[in-house]
């Protein structure tokens, strides 16, 4: 009886952790292409559920697979959204995304390159449009290598 007990003690601690670890990994971020929001070397955790619990939405941070490595990025436009990137603004469907309640920071702040992307640019059916928040270095995001198939998103970050 009591050999039971502690069998069914030991399977309730062992499937606790494994649905905490499926709803909540740590993850270690590598880069500052997200600062100010979220800094290099900062423990998250990747809530890999999530995705099929819910729809994305614009202001998600989530960690997606590009060229076989894992990325950090904000989505700031989803499937079928139009957005137009100016000299001083993110615009999605006409509105900037300073604008956007779910986004608070200065998209205006940037300059980079070459885009890959025409203008307007409208995000495919099973994409969304990322940017790093840190816009004015160096970081590529989808203004260069365009929109992330939502195939490749490993789950969002979730920041306690």
């Amino acid at each position: 009886m009591k050999k039971n007990r502690y069998k069914t003690i030991f399977l309730a601690v062992i499937s606790l952790i494994i649905a905490v670890r499926a709803f909540a990994e740590p993850y270690r971020v590598h880069g500052d292409c997200m600062e100010p929001a979220v800094s290099e070397g900062q423990l998250c955790f990747l809530n890999r559920v999530s995705p099929y619990l819910r729809q994305y939405k614009i202001g998600d941070i989530i960690v997606f697979k590009h060229e076989g490595k894992p990325w950090i990025s904000r989505i700031v436009a989803l499937e079928n959204d139009t957005i137009e990137i100016t000299e001083d603004n993110v615009l999605v469907h006409g509105t900037t995304l300073q604008d956007a309640p779910d986004i608070h920071r200065n998209w205006s702040d940037w300059r980079h390159g070459i885009y890959a992307i025409e203008k307007p640019f409208q995000v495919p059916l099973n994409h969304v449009f990322v940017l790093c928040d840190k816009l004015s270095s160096q970081h590529d995001d989808s203004r260069v290598f365009g929109a992330v198939p939502t195939e490749s998103i490993e789950g969002l970050i979730w920041m306690p």
